[in-house]
């Protein structure tokens, strides 16, 4: 269903996409209820949908503020008792909903370049993984030259690509997980903070960092990550 909404999104059929994807949050909430599956993911798939409904026309603020208010709650519970049981191989679903999130700053595919399959876990082709993965270099030498400039929003932008596609390299492997991609959240953050007229990038990076820091288990910071985009959102 996570690809079937990707690529319905990726038709520009947005509302069609939100109606599909919704299903998902709806039975994550009853399954957790029963303790069958980790709270972490339906705090993932809720923050994805809140995305997803700001995308589509002018953007639907009510569903997504909604969305973005369950998931703060989701958030306070776990930053209080943390899950109910333990939780293993779920950093697949980090990952996937961190990338999908970045789909719509990448460039068209084309034949010459075609992109990957957003929203799935695994099946890539690797001849597109590769040619995903090799964009760093040329990003960051982007990233170098608009520092020098001192071009602060569109230096955000191309840090969360470079910082998307170290998800895609090595976003399922738990060993130092939390220390390796830390300073990829924690520089995103630190530069919106840098935008004081641009609360929307800095909420952004807050809520990136927050879904990194519930896939990290370290649920109080993700907890006071989320609950200072929503402010910021909900007071634009």
């Amino acid at each position: 269903m996570v690809r079937w909404a990707a690529n319905l999104e990726g038709a520009g059929l947005h509302d069609t996409a939100s109606a599909v994807f919704h299903e998902l949050p709806e039975e994550t909430r009853r399954e957790a209820a029963e303790q069958h599956t980790a709270l972490a993911l339906l705090t993932w798939e809720l923050v994805h949908f809140s995305r997803m409904r700001e995308t589509v026309g002018v953007g639907d603020g009510a569903s997504a503020e909604a969305a973005r208010r369950e998931a703060l709650s989701v958030l306070e519970e776990l930053a209080a008792t943390g899950e109910p049981k333990n939780w293993s191989c779920i950093l697949g679903w980090w990952r996937t909903f961190f990338v999908l999130s970045g789909r719509a700053a990448e460039p068209a595919a084309s034949p010459e370049s075609p992109m990957p399959p957003f929203g799935t876990e695994l099946g890539w082709s690797r001849d597109v993984r590769d040619g995903f993965l090799g964009m760093p270099p040329g990003l960051e030498a982007e990233a170098a030259r608009l520092r020098e400039a001192d071009r602060l929003p569109e230096l955000v932008d191309v840090q969360r690509r470079i910082g998307i596609r170290a998800a895609v390299r090595e976003g399922e492997c738990p060993y130092l997980f939390e220390g390796r991609f830390t300073p990829y959240f924690d520089e995103g953050v630190t530069l919106a903070r840098r935008l004081p007229d641009n609360p929307a990038r800095l909420a952004r990076a807050l809520t990136d960092r927050s879904v990194f820091l519930v896939a990290a288990r370290s649920f109080e910071p993700a907890h006071a990550d989320f609950a200072e985009a929503v402010a910021l959102l909900h007071d634009r």
